[in-house]
């Protein structure tokens, strides 16, 4: 009899640690799915501290063909001249992937940026800066979570012809 209670309490005892670290998952999950969201929204409204909020304060963008933007201030730097002369439309393509490892998740996701000049005699001139009318590309993040919240490390992409 004593076996069976020793038995029948660690196979709770490992039951409810296998759904607290789901419910953790899921959690963490659920707030990187928020932060995309939050992302596409401020990159849609133009919205640079909407946008800087969901980067972690030594982001690293790594664009292709240019030279890698270190630090959130930084980012924000980028962003005024972009957002000044164009507005953006997300077409997702596919919502981010996520896989998270403790305190640290990446994210996959295919979307197409489409851009329309404010002023069509002035181009986009930041260099790593999306210039095209439509860019489809694969994006892949490093996250972390720091104080509870997580926010974008790094953030990479690469141009793809979609298939009609």
């Amino acid at each position: 009899m004593r076996a069976v209670v020793l038995i029948m309490s660690t196979l709770f005892a490992l039951s409810a640690l296998a759904d607290q670290q789901g419910g953790k998952g899921s959690a963490d999950l659920a707030a990187i799915e928020k932060l995309y969201q939050s992302w596409r929204t401020a990159v849609q409204g133009s919205d640079i501290p909407g946008y800087v909020n969901v980067l972690h304060a030594d982001v690293r963008l790594l664009p292709p063909g240019a030279d890698a933007i270190q630090g959130a201030r930084r980012y924000a730097e980028f962003l005024q001249p972009v957002f000044d002369t164009a507005t953006y439309r997300i077409e997702v393509h596919r919502y981010p992937q996520i896989e998270v490892y403790g305190n640290t998740a990446v994210a996959e996701y295919d979307y197409t940026i489409h851009l329309s000049l404010k002023n069509p005699q002035v181009g986009i001139a930041e260099p790593g800066a999306l210039t095209a009318s439509a860019t489809t590309a694969r994006y892949f993040d490093v996250l972390r979570k720091d104080n509870g919240a997580w926010r974008v490390w790094r953030h990479s992409w690469q141009t793809y012809e979609p298939a009609d």
